[in-house]
C-alpha cells in the first residue's frame, strides 16, 4: 500500500510539474513568430504562446478618457479609429494614410436635383472632396444617398450643417450637435464614417464672439458627438464667419484636449478678411507652426476688383499656391446656385459650363486638375 501511494505521489508531482512548465511558457514577442496562427510560436529557441489581440470596441464611447482603451462585455477592447483622423496638421484617411483636400461646397441643402446631378462632373475634374452643404431639415434617408453617389465616384465627404450661420446662440450651436446625435442620422453617419468628416456648423460666431467664447461653447457639442461613439474627424468653423483664425490658434489645442478622440480639424475661411496675401501666408505657417490641422473650407478671389458684395479681394491663386507647398486642404466655393449678389462665386454655369472662376480653381497652376490626390480607401 505504501508503495502505491508514495508511486501516485510521485506521477502527481510529475504531473504538476509538467503543469507548472506548460504555465511558465512565455509570452511571444511578436504575432510573426506564429506563421501558422495556431496560438504558438518559437523564440529564443523555446515555445512561446501568442498572446491574444484585444477585441475592437462596438462603440468608441465605450472610452471616455481617449486613452485607446475601452470596457465592453466585462473585458477590455480597444477603439479603432472608423474613419478620418488627424495627427498633428496632418490629416489621415482611414488607412493611415495623408489626404489633402482639393475639393468644392456643393450645394444639397437649397438644389437638391442639381447638386446630386452634378457630383459625376465634379469628379471628373479630379475634385477628391465635397463639403455638402446641409441643414437640420435635411433627411438622413436623402444624406445617405447623397453620401453614398460621393463615394460611388470615390470622392469624400464633409457634411456642414448651414443653419448657424453667423449666429452667436450657444443653444443653436447646441441644436446641430443634437442633431448630428441623432439615433437616425448617426446610422447613417456610422455607415459612411470611413469616407466622411462633420463640419459641425457652417460659420457658428460673427466678429461679436471672441475666441474664448467660442473655445467654450464648441466644448459641449463636441462631447456630445462624441457620446455617440463617432471617431471620425470633427470640422470647426473659426469665429466671425470663419474669417478669424485665432479660435483655432490660440484655443485649438484646448479643444483638442476636450476631445477624447483628439480629432479636429480647424476650418477658415478666407473672404474678405484676408485681402491682404500675408494674412493667408501667415495663418497656414502659424497653423503649422503650431502643430495644428488647417483646413482653407471656403475661400473667393479678387472679383471685379474688390467691388463685390464681400468686398473679396483674395488672391486665390497664392492662396492655392501656398497650400499646395504646405499640404492644406482647400474647398472652393461654390458649385452654382448662388444668388444675384454672389453669382460671381458659382464655379460652374448652368451647373455645367466652367466659368473663369471655375477655371482658377480647377485648371490653373496649383489647381485641383493638377494637385488633387484621391484618398488611399479608394
Amino acid at each position: 500500500m505504501t508503495g502505491r501511494i508514495n508511486g501516485w505521489l510521485a506521477a502527481t508531482a510529475l504531473l504538476l510539474s509538467v503543469a507548472g512548465q506548460a504555465l511558465a511558457v512565455p509570452t511571444c514577442a511578436s504575432a510573426a513568430s506564429d506563421p501558422d496562427g495556431d496560438g504558438w510560436g518559437w523564440e529564443n529557441n523555446q515555445s512561446c504562446k501568442v498572446a491574444p489581440a484585444a477585441p475592437d470596441c462596438a462603440n468608441a464611447a465605450s472610452d471616455p478618457d481617449g486613452d485607446g482603451w475601452g470596457w465592453e462585455g466585462g473585458m477590455s477592447c480597444q477603439v479603432v479609429f472608423k474613419g478620418f483622423r488627424v495627427a498633428g496638421t496632418v490629416v489621415k484617411d482611414a488607412n493611415g494614410n495623408a489626404f489633402v483636400a482639393r475639393g468644392v461646397n456643393n450645394p444639397h441643402a437649397w438644389f437638391d436635383t442639381q447638386s446630386f446631378n452634378v457630383l459625376g462632373n465634379l469628379a471628373a475634374r479630379k475634385t477628391n472632396l465635397i463639403r455638402v452643404v446641409w441643414t437640420m431639415n435635411g433627411s438622413p434617408a436623402r444624406l445617405d444617398q447623397i453620401l453614398s453617389a460621393i463615394e460611388s465616384h470615390k470622392m469624400v465627404s464633409i457634411v456642414e450643417l448651414h443653419d448657424g450661420t453667423g449666429s452667436n446662440d450657444a443653444a443653436r450651436l447646441q441644436a446641430m450637435a443634437d442633431y448630428w446625435a441623432r439615433a437616425d442620422v448617426v446610422a447613417v453617419l456610422r455607415k459612411h464614417e470611413r469616407s466622411t468628416m462633420i463640419n459641425i456648423a457652417n460659420e457658428w460666431g460673427d466678429a461679436g464672439k471672441t475666441p474664448l467664447q467660442w473655445r467654450d461653447d464648441y466644448k459641449r457639442p463636441i462631447t456630445t458627438i462624441r457620446n455617440t461613439g463617432l471617431t471620425t474627424t470633427l470640422v470647426i468653423d473659426n469665429p466671425d464667419y470663419g474669417g478669424n483664425p485665432n479660435g483655432g490658434l490660440w484655443y485649438g489645442q484646448d479643444l483638442l484636449e476636450h476631445d477624447p478622440r483628439h480629432n479636429l480639424l480647424f476650418s477658415v475661411h478666407m473672404y474678405s478678411t484676408f485681402n491682404n496675401p500675408d494674412d493667408i501666408y501667415n495663418t497656414i505657417v502659424n497653423y503649422r507652426n503650431g502643430q495644428l490641422p488647417l483646413l482653407i473650407g471656403e475661400f473667393g478671389y479678387n472679383y471685379n476688383n474688390g467691388a463685390n458684395n464681400l468686398n473679396s479681394r483674395v488672391d486665390a491663386a497664392r492662396l492655392m499656391e501656398w497650400a499646395q507647398q504646405f499640404g492644406v486642404g482647400t474647398v472652393a466655393w461654390s458649385t452654382a446656385g448662388n444668388d444675384g449678389p454672389n453669382a460671381w462665386l458659382d464655379l460652374l454655369s448652368g451647373w455645367s459650363a466652367t466659368t473663369s472662376w471655375g477655371n482658377l480653381v480647377w485648371y490653373s497652376q496649383y489647381g485641383i486638375a493638377n494637385t488633387a490626390r484621391r484618398a488611399s480607401i479608394y
